[in-house]
């Protein structure tokens, strides 16, 4: 248990020493002390009321709960996550849906396999032309040494 932030023991050293020093006049001395301490509490809220700190503390805390911590408060974090995770489950289950494979022996339509043929065509005729930035190889290079060459027929 402490008192003013002081232990019982350093609290009855204070007051062994208090009475050492004042005797008999301590509780005139206590009483004055008091006294005191009114005077300056009644002083300081004068000093406040005439300054009016006060008004000015309300009016800054009043202002900060409007423009930062109201502003916090509406923020809604766990109803704008289900949204993303909601709309996020919902474009993969489309993009499933829509990438429906047939398992495999099912029977297939000559759309699909020409559909699928002329797919193949396009991706091998991309592949094989050269691309603009690769220069066109020239029939006058020497052919490489260390590249195996292949059988010449005698």
């Amino acid at each position: 248990m402490e008192l003013f932030g002081l232990s019982p023991t350093e609290l009855f050293v204070i007051a062994l020493v208090a009475v050492l020093v004042f005797g008999g006049r301590l509780p005139q001395v206590a009483g004055e002390a008091a006294a005191t301490v009114q005077r300056l509490r009644r002083a300081l809220t004068d000093l406040r009321r005439e300054s009016g700190i006060d008004q000015e503390l309300q009016n800054a805390r009043r202002e900060i709960e409007q423009n930062v911590v109201r502003p916090f408060r509406e923020v809604d974090v766990v109803g704008t996550v289900r949204r993303e995770v909601s709309e996020a489950k919902s474009a993969v289950n489309r993009a499933v849906s829509s990438a429906v494979v047939d398992p495999p022996g099912a029977p297939v339509s000559n759309d699909q396999v020409a559909a699928e043929a002329k797919a193949t065509d396009e991706a091998a005729s991309t592949e094989a032309a050269p691309q603009p930035s690769e220069a066109p190889a020239d029939d006058l290079t020497p052919p490489d040494p260390a590249a195996p060459s292949a059988p010449r027929p005698d």
